[in-house]
């Protein structure tokens, strides 16, 4: 296999690999020093600063690029029959890899519903779903490659990734903002420093994340809108109207999106809820 690329995912995936025992012959990245230093981690493995040379070194060549580098480094490569291509991109499909199809090799994607930051950790890869697009053989290459690294494989269908990937940054990028939004609510409040507000808030996150596991949904959902209690949700807006006002319309939306699942879980009384 070659990895080209070295970023956060490319790391994490060759690190994975590495720790399943599937062998990484060659990798390459834009600034050779990383592809040094992750080949350093990958027994077996080279750093080459050519991508035409790591490429011809994997019968299954991973495309671990930023998306908009992706079909122009496959284009930029010579391919050959029988070879088989992947990228780890989210949003987009094979198309992306139109220029390597075209000259006989199998093409794939494989998507982790994963964050990758810091130094790579094979346990990153545990339990995560992978989606994945291929066609056969490769499409079961690629599930046994998923469940080598512990992870969860099924299938999407290409037109659905723009929608799946969506929902993968709601939930990732959209956490990390809302996190964001109530470290500054906090901080006004109690006079805090934003490190120290994130610090504060990161046990009431990690309980709705144990919720959310050991409950799932909608029981994980708890507070004033899950209570249907009008009058806390109105010193709330008071509150935000007076203090922090470019922050109304995020609350009430978030409050709106809770409604559903509020009615579903079915704890407060249906005629509260309603008036909402």
């Amino acid at each position: 296999m070659a990895l080209l690329g070295a970023g956060g995912a490319g790391s994490a995936l060759g690190v994975g690999l590495a720790a399943a025992g599937i062998a990484v012959t060659a990798v390459w990245s834009r600034r050779f020093e990383r592809a040094q230093a992750l080949a350093a981690q990958l027994p077996g493995a080279e750093a080459l600063a050519d991508p035409q040379a790591a490429a011809e070194r994997g019968a299954l060549v991973v495309l671990a690029v930023p998306d908009s580098a992706i079909a122009p480094l496959c284009a930029q490569l010579r391919w050959r029959a029988g070879q088989a291509v992947i990228h780890l991109a989210g949003a987009y499909g094979r198309e992306l890899l139109a220029a390597a199809a075209r000259a006989g090799a199998e093409t794939g994607a494989f998507h982790p519903l994963q964050t990758f930051a810091g130094p790579a950790d094979p346990r990153a890869w545990h339990g995560v779903g992978i989606a994945i697009d291929a066609d056969p053989p490769l499409a079961d290459e690629l599930v046994w490659l998923a469940r080598q690294l512990g992870a969860e494989p099924f299938p999407l269908d290409p037109a659905q990734r723009p929608l799946y990937h969506a929902a993968a940054a709601i939930a990732a990028n959209g956490f990390v903002a809302l996190v964001g939004t109530a470290a500054e609510l906090l901080g006004r409040a109690a006079g805090l420093e934003r490190a120290r507000a994130v610090r504060h808030l990161l046990p009431l996150l990690r309980g709705v994340l144990h919720n959310l596991e050991q409950l799932g949904l909608p029981q994980a959902l708890t507070g004033p809108v899950a209570r249907a209690d009008r009058a806390t949700l109105e010193r709330h807006v008071a509150a935000l109207a007076q203090a922090a006002p470019e922050w109304q319309t995020l609350y009430r939306e978030l409050c709106r999106a809770m409604l559903p699942l509020a009615r579903e879980r079915a704890a407060a009384d249906p005629e509260r809820l309603a008036a909402l």
